[in-house]
């Protein structure tokens, strides 16, 4: 566990964290606790929660995950499915299962999910990474209400949710553009620790320890083991 009561204090653990990085990760933080434009803050801890759950028991069955914490009543089951899905089980996914918790949570809801989901799992997966615990989850900030914001421009261009388009870039860049908090919240973490400060996610190429073909020889190898469809 870190040993600041300080977010994200790399540099206390003996990390040599860029700052950038540090920073938007302790963002990140603070958004997930407060009320998105689809979830309050106390639904957005807790799908971070059965998120991280289902991710640390990824490579047990299914069956056998018995463990997982419930959601007591804070989230509907729908819900903790979806979050324990992309969080784990990432080959589950297809059309019929994202229709079925689109149809039962809304798109845009569905859209917020995933991204608080997916940022999550990138910090955690950074902090596996430099061999150092997960961040405790932050404290839920009850007040707020969500707003409701959708990229009402949004069309459906044969993914399974509405995106912007045009995009300038690839898709996935735009996979959660339907919901532009939700969209800012996990690509702000990729253009810190995949850009980096020399380059961004959608530049051809950067200066920096590794060369965007290195760059994108690791993420092809990452994505593959996650199961990433793109």
């Amino acid at each position: 566990m870190p040993s600041s009561s300080v977010p994200f204090d790399y540099s206390a653990d003996g990390f040599a964290v860029r700052d950038d990085v540090t920073s938007i990760h302790r963002v990140s933080w603070e958004k997930i606790a407060r009320a998105g434009s689809h979830w309050t803050g106390p639904q957005r801890v807790e799908i971070a929660r059965q998120a991280r759950a289902a991710r640390a028991a990824r490579n047990d069955p299914p069956w056998s995950r018995d463990a997982l914490p419930g959601a007591e009543g804070r989230l509907p089951e729908t819900a903790v499915e979806a979050a324990r899905t992309i969080g784990a089980d990432a080959h589950r996914i297809d059309r019929a299962w994202a229709e079925s918790m689109i149809e039962a949570l809304g798109d845009a809801a569905y859209v917020e999910l995933g991204s608080i989901v997916v940022t999550v799992s990138a910090l955690d997966a950074f902090a596996e990474a430099l061999g150092r615990g997960h961040e405790p989850l932050p404290d839920a900030i009850e007040d707020g209400t969500p707003d409701g914001a959708r990229l009402e421009a949004a069309v459906d261009i044969g993914a399974y949710v509405p995106m912007a388009d045009p995009f300038p870039g690839p898709n996935v860049g735009r996979a959660l553009s339907l919901v532009p908090e939700a969209n800012t919240l996990f690509f702000s973490n990729v253009m810190a620790m995949y850009g980096g400060p020399s380059g961004s996610f959608f530049d051809l190429k950067w200066d920096g320890p590794l060369s965007r073909p290195q760059a994108e020889l690791l993420a092809a190898r990452v994505s593959a083991l996650n199961e990433c469809f793109y």
